[in-house]
C-alpha cells in the first residue's frame, strides 16, 4: 500500500501553511509542495477512484521538476543534464554554469519558486476544501490593489484568469464522484483536469514571461544600463524592463526573446515521471502499455468534449507535437492536454515522488512546521561562499565601490525575496451551483 494512504487528509490550513512558509530554501519548498500534491491526489482518489488520474497526480511530478530546476549548485542534476544535452566538454562545465547563472539571474529561482507556491496555494486549497465541511472556496493571491501599498511583483506578475474555469472544475469533479460509469467518470475527470490546468497556466503566464524573457533583456537592455548606472550612480528600474510586454519591445529584442524561448523549450525543458523523461520540446511519447488510439477515443460528454477541443486539435500528430515556445499559452496547453489524455489511466503517476524515509521526514515537517534552513540565512551563506567576503587591494576597492549583491541591486529579485505571500491571500467563494453535493447523495468509488 502506498504510504500516503495512511496519512490523514490535508486541510486547507495545511495547504496555506505549506504555501506561505517564508523560511524554506526554494529547492526544498518545491519538494514539500510535491509531497503535498501527492497527498492531495490520494485524498481526491478516495472520492474519484484510482482508475483515472486527477490533476494533482500530474502536479506532483511538475513540482518535483521545478525543484530540480531550482537547484543551481555545482551538484545540480538540472545543470549537469543541460550540459550533457548541449555537449559541453567537462573542462568547460564551470564557465558554462557561471554563464548560465548570469543569464538566468537571481529572479529565475525566486520567480519560479513564487509561481510554484502561488499555484499550490490556489489549487491545493481547492482540493482540500472540495468536499470538506462548510462552504467551498479557493484561496488565492489578491490582484486588486489595497489602500496599503503592495509589492509591485504581485500586482504585475500574477496574471488574471477565467473565473468560470474553477466553477467548471468543481462541477465536473462532483459529477465524476457521483457516477457509477467508469468511462463516464474518466471523461469528467479529464474535463476537470483541463479546466484546472487552463486556469493555472493563465495565472502563471506573467511569471513565466519574467523567467524566460529575462536573459535576452538582460543582455540587450539591462547589462549596459547596469554599467552606466555603476559609473554614474544613477539607478534604473530593471523590473520595468523585465516585465514590459513582449509586443512593446524593439524588433531585435523581440526576435532574441523568441529565439531564446524556442531554444530553452526545445533543449532545456525536461520533466521526469515514474515512466521516464518527457522532453517538452519533442513529440509526446506514449507510455508503455497505452494504445494511443484507445487514449484518443471520442469523448461523449459534450462539455468535456468542448473543453478538450478548445485546446487540442483533432489530428493526433499535431496534438502530440513538441512545444515550439513554452511562453505561447495555446501551444503549451495543447501539449499539456495531450499529456493528460495520453497518461490519464497510467497508475504510476500515483506513486510517491520520494523514498519512504524522505516521505516520513516531510510529513513530520508539515505537521510540526519546522524550518530546516531559513531562506535568508541560506542566501547570506551563498553570498559569502561565492564572494568570499570583502577583497583587499585594488580589486577589493573596485568591488567595494561598484559591486552590490544582485539581491540588493536587482529590484525584481529584491521584491521576490522579500515577498510575504501570507499577507496577500484571501478566500474566493465559488458559485452555489458548483458547490458540494448534499448529504446523502451516493458517492463514487473510494
Amino acid at each position: 500500500m502506498d504510504p500516503s494512504c495512511l496519512y490523514r487528509p490535508l486541510t486547507v490550513d495545511d495547504v496555506v501553511r505549506v504555501a506561505v512558509h517564508p523560511d524554506r530554501r526554494p529547492t526544498h519548498q518545491a519538494k514539500v509542495i510535491a509531497f503535498a500534491y501527492h497527498r492531495l491526489a490520494h485524498d481526491l482518489a478516495r472520492h474519484l477512484g484510482r482508475d483515472v488520474n486527477n490533476w494533482y497526480c500530474y502536479a506532483v511530478w511538475a513540482s518535483k521538476a521545478v525543484g530540480e530546476n531550482l537547484d543551481l549548485t555545482r551538484e545540480s542534476l538540472f545543470l549537469k543534464d543541460v550540459g550533457t544535452r548541449l555537449n559541453v566538454p567537462d573542462r568547460l562545465r564551470r564557465p558554462f554554469r557561471r554563464t548560465l547563472l548570469a543569464l538566468l539571474g537571481p529572479s529565475y529561482q525566486l520567480a519560479l519558486a513564487l509561481a510554484n507556491r502561488a499555484i499550490f496555494l490556489e489549487m491545493g486549497s481547492l482540493a482540500a476544501e472540495l468536499w470538506g465541511a462548510g462552504e467551498d472556496y479557493s484561496i488565492r493571491v489578491r490582484e486588486a490593489r489595497r489602500p496599503v501599498r503592495r509589492p509591485e511583483i504581485l500586482s504585475s506578475l500574477l496574471a488574471p484568469a477565467e473565473e468560470d474555469l474553477l466553477d467548471i472544475v468543481v462541477r465536473l469533479y462532483t459529477k465524476a464522484r457521483n457516477t457509477a460509469d467508469p468511462a463516464g467518470r474518466a471523461e469528467l475527470v479529464l474535463g476537470a483536469n483541463v479546466a484546472l490546468v487552463a486556469y493555472e497556466q493563465q495565472r502563471a503566464q506573467r511569471l513565466l514571461e519574467l523567467i524566460l524573457n529575462r536573459p535576452p533583456r538582460w543582455v540587450l537592455q539591462a547589462s549596459w544600463r547596469w554599467v552606466w548606472s555603476a559609473v554614474t550612480r544613477r539607478p534604473f528600474r530593471r523590473l520595468a524592463i523585465y516585465t514590459a510586454p513582449h509586443a512593446d519591445q524593439p524588433w531585435p529584442v523581440r526576435k532574441a526573446e523568441r529565439r531564446w524561448a524556442r531554444f530553452y523549450t526545445h533543449r532545456l525543458m525536461v520533466m521526469r515521471t515514474p515512466l521516464g523523461r518527457i522532453q517538452l520540446g519533442r513529440p509526446l511519447p506514449p507510455p508503455a502499455g497505452v494504445d494511443p488510439e484507445t487514449a484518443w477515443a471520442p469523448i461523449r460528454d459534450p462539455e468535456v468534449r468542448a473543453l478538450v477541443e478548445r485546446f487540442l486539435p483533432a489530428d493526433f500528430e499535431r496534438a502530440t507535437a513538441g512545444v515550439g515556445n513554452w511562453l505561447r499559452f495555446e501551444d503549451r496547453m495543447r501539449f499539456i492536454v495531450a499529456y493528460f489524455r495520453m497518461y490519464s489511466a497510467v497508475p504510476g503517476l500515483f506513486d510517491p515522488p520520494f523514498g519512504r524515509a524522505a516521505l516520513d521526514e516531510l510529513v513530520d515537517e508539515m505537521n510540526e512546521g519546522r524550518s530546516p534552513e531559513p531562506l535568508r540565512e541560506w542566501r547570506q551563506r551563498e553570498d559569502e561562499r561565492r564572494h568570499g567576503g570583502p577583497a583587499r587591494g585594488v580589486r577589493g576597492l573596485i568591488v567595494r565601490q561598484l559591486y552590490r549583491s544582485p539581491f540588493h541591486s536587482d529590484p525584481d529579485a529584491a521584491e521576490l525575496a522579500g515577498l510575504d505571500l501570507e499577507a496577500y491571500a484571501h478566500r474566493r467563494p465559488l458559485r452555489p451551483e458548483a458547490g458540494p453535493v448534499s448529504p446523502g447523495t451516493p458517492a463514487g468509488p473510494g
